[in-house]
């Protein structure tokens, strides 16, 4: 039962107030969802708490579902946080991991109440899975960001504590020496983190301060315990049973540092942030007004690798490609009109702010790349325009919030012989970490893309006038 209870106060407290601070500006790219979404954790966590009273089974199970799918939307922000990075060098990377470990809580919560026992663990021991990943793979994580960051230690705290809860994970499941070394490693980064609390704890004032120094205190004593448990395990020495190690170790890991140490760091004041980065992969599309934000943001930001590209200049460093198709109708205006009217974007399902851009040097702009239920957000300013009686287009380089370095550039072109063709011309390299976690992903989406761009100007009509009114028109 206490068991059930730790887990239990996890979801109703620890995560909503961990997401506060993940939402907060200097812990990484912004992701509006988060504050909706940690005052909905208690409301999907009593179904949860529902499960945890009832025997294990169908029902149980059924009713862990939405706590699972909640883990699951967490992860998937914190994946896009990830992918959306230019760098894991800063501020964030403990939040960005939390919400990635919450879905393994969440896996092993909805195993638990299930009933399964997968790798020919107890169910005790499945259960207490769970718990770990919602304090030493949630609460832990964010503690140990915010207090790397206001004590400018950069990721290296961190990313000590990211390597350590995998490093526990493998331990349980081999079990052994490797249990030992596994639990023994991560109760050290445990105090280290401790320490490091502390060390920030004296340099604020306040009600932060006693709580920030409990919490240093609690966690420090229940890494004791646990390296205590680990010793004891692997030498069968005398020691706390695992419902004493739930009510000794868990109790001060959930409710001295967890608890404490979150409203603790909820009381600090926020880090100013000169330039708040936003995220750049969605569920969904991003709305209207964020696309405007986003465009708005970026009016003074200056291209992140002008190239010179219709100059033809090719550094060695970028990629290129051009994709062409001839347009069968061979009606040029009508395929500079469907340019102007951004009816290429449009086909691929880009959405843009401004609506419809104008086409001019300067003009900035916000998009919003569809990838299944996902989508990219970038930002691009126009950096030259084409037109001549035979050739129309425009070229347009990446601005920081965007996923590459490079320029694009969009040119219909008539021939001699009358006929005419539209290309659509790149150079890029990759800047955000998708390009280059996942390449073949990212180079099938812009391929896509650029294919249904090259459709939607060949297929686009010159929109008429309805004859109502034209017959308007003409009455007035």
């Amino acid at each position: 039962m206490q068991t059930q209870i730790v887990l239990a106060f996890a979801m109703f407290i620890i995560v909503p107030l961990g997401l506060r601070i993940a939402a907060r500006p200097s812990t990484g790219p912004t992701t509006a969802l988060l504050i909706p979404l940690a005052k909905a954790a208690p409301l999907i966590a009593i179904t949860a708490a529902i499960s945890l009273s009832l025997e294990q089974g169908v029902t149980a199970a059924l009713l862990a579902i939405p706590w699972f799918a909640y883990t699951l939307v967490l992860g998937a922000i914190g994946a896009g946080r990830v992918l959306s990075r230019r760098t894991l060098q800063t501020p964030g990377l403990g939040v960005d991991a939390a919400l990635l470990f919450i879905v393994v809580g969440g896996a092993w919560f909805l195993i638990s109440r299930a009933g399964w026992q997968p790798l020919g663990f107890s169910a005790a021991i499945v259960q207490l899975t769970a718990v770990h990943f919602h304090y030493a793979g949630f609460a832990l994580p964010i503690v140990a960001g915010v207090v790397g960051d206001r004590l400018g230690t950069g990721v290296l705290l961190p990313a000590m504590v990211i390597l350590g809860v995998p490093v526990t994970a493998v331990g349980i499941t081999v079990d052994g020496t490797t249990e030992w070394f596994a639990a023994t490693f991560m109760a050290i980064v445990g105090m280290v983190v401790a320490f490091r609390t502390m060390q920030l704890a004296r340099n604020i004032d306040g009600a932060a301060r006693a709580l920030l120094t409990i919490s240093s205190l609690s966690l420090f004593v229940g890494m004791w315990l646990a390296i205590g448990w680990a010793w004891t395990q692997e030498f069968g020495w005398t020691y706390l049973d695992l419902q004493g190690m739930v009510r000794t170790h868990g109790m001060l890991n959930g409710f001295g540092f967890g608890l404490l140490g979150l409203i603790g760091i909820n009381l600090l004041p926020a880090l100013p942030v000169e330039d708040q980065a936003e995220v750049g992969m969605h569920l969904g599309r991003p709305s209207a007004e964020r696309l405007a934000h986003l465009q708005v943001k970026a009016i003074g930001d200056l291209p992140t690798n002008p190239i010179g590209l219709l100059k033809g200049e090719r550094p060695e460093t970028m990629e290129f490609k051009v994709w062409r198709t001839e347009i069968e109708h061979g009606d040029f205006d009508r395929a500079v009109h469907g340019i102007r009217d951004w009816a290429g974007h449009k086909r691929a399902g880009i959405v843009r702010y401004p609506e419809v851009p104008e086409i001019r040097a300067g003009e900035t702009l916000a998009m919003a790349i569809p990838a299944g239920p996902l989508s990219v957000s970038a930002t691009a300013r126009i950096v030259e325009v084409i037109e001549e009686p035979d050739r129309f287009g425009f070229t347009y380089s990446t601005l920081p919030h965007h996923p590459e370095d490079g320029e694009e550039s969009f040119i219909v072109t008539r021939h001699a012989d009358g006929t005419a063709e539209m290309a659509v011309t790149a150079m890029w390299r990759g800047a955000a970490i998708a390009n280059h976690v996942v390449p073949p992903l990212t180079r099938f989406l812009q391929n896509r893309a650029i294919n249904r761009y090259l459709v939607g100007i060949v297929e686009f009509d010159v929109p008429r006038p309805s004859p109502h009114k034209r017959f308007a028109n003409t009455v007035s």
